[in-house]
Order: structure tokens, then sequence, then C-alpha cells
């Protein structure tokens, strides 16, 4: 965490990271930079950490998932269209099981937060990277306490009401 004399961080004792580049829009860029000042931390050390509280542990996944193996990143733009059969009709979806405003937990870290006022997004069935099929789910937008509004789209079975979130 410390800086040298150049005001560049030290290296630490851990893996070096790799470079990664991300497009924010302004205002998120903004919050961002206001995270950054409030805990001393950079831009990247910053990323990392909100990424961590909300990317499940690899050792919380069944064995038989490998996420990154044979994955391919998902590009903004990109217009592939879901497989007409893998849609679901209107009537089929299950109903969201939170609200804007609902207090809940992550399953996986116990942290909490508030689900978001942005619109739910319902994400199609379709297949993991490693070709297991994956129900189509809701998809909330979660402020979680202490991230200085930041939010992050989680996928509702990784989620569970407030009083049920398991506590660190």
């Amino acid at each position: 965490m410390s800086r040298d004399s150049s005001g560049r961080f030290r290296a630490s004792k851990e893996p070096k990271a790799k470079p990664v580049q991300v497009w924010l829009k302004p205002d998120v860029l903004e919050r961002l930079d206001t995270y950054c000042a409030f805990y001393g931390i950079g831009r990247g050390k910053a990323i990392g950490h909100l990424l961590q509280g909300a990317l499940p542990d690899p050792n919380w996944l069944p064995p038989v998932i490998d996420l990154l193996k044979d994955a391919e990143p998902v590009v903004e733009g990109d217009n592939r269209l879901p497989h007409p059969q893998n849609e679901q009709s209107e009537a089929s979806k299950p109903a969201p099981r939170f609200q804007a405003g609902d207090r809940v937990g992550n399953k996986a870290s116990g942290r909490c937060g508030v689900i978001d006022d942005e619109p739910l997004l319902w994400i199609e069935p379709g297949p993991w990277p490693t070709g297991m099929p994956r129900e189509g789910h809701w998809s909330y937008s979660v402020a979680w306490d202490g991230e200085l509004g930041l939010t992050i789209r989680y996928a509702e079975d990784l989620l569970e009401p407030e009083d049920a979130a398991p506590v660190d």
C-alpha cells in the first residue's frame, strides 16, 4: 500500500497483476476515483477489491464447473442473438424474488446491500463456458454497504434476503 519517493506504489510480495483495459463512463470513473481517494488506493486495486466481493470464490463453486476454461470474453456490442429455443416466454419466467429497495446479502461472502432502482434484467438460459446448461435468471443491480454507491449486477441465485445472509 505504501508509495516510494516518486509517489508510485511499491511492489508487493503478491503475484504481479495482469493489465486489463476497462472503459468507464465519466460518472462511474468519478465514483471510482472517490472510492480510491477514500481508501487511499489506486484504480486497479479498487476495481480488484470491488470484483472480489462480486465474483464467487472458485472454492465455493461445484468442482465440475470450470468457468475460465475455454471461456470467451463478452464484448460490449456483441450482437449474437440467443438461440430461439433458449428464449423463454414472458409467462414462463419466474417472478423476481427481489425489488428495488430490498436488503439482500451475498450468499458467498455475507456482504449486505440494497437492490438498486436500475431495471431488472432477464438473462436467457444458455450454456456456461464449460458447456453445462445454465437456467434463465433475473439479474439485479446491488449497491453494497460501504461501497459509496457503486453498483454491481448479480444473478438472483447468488443473493438472499439480508436476514438469511451468513455473517462473516
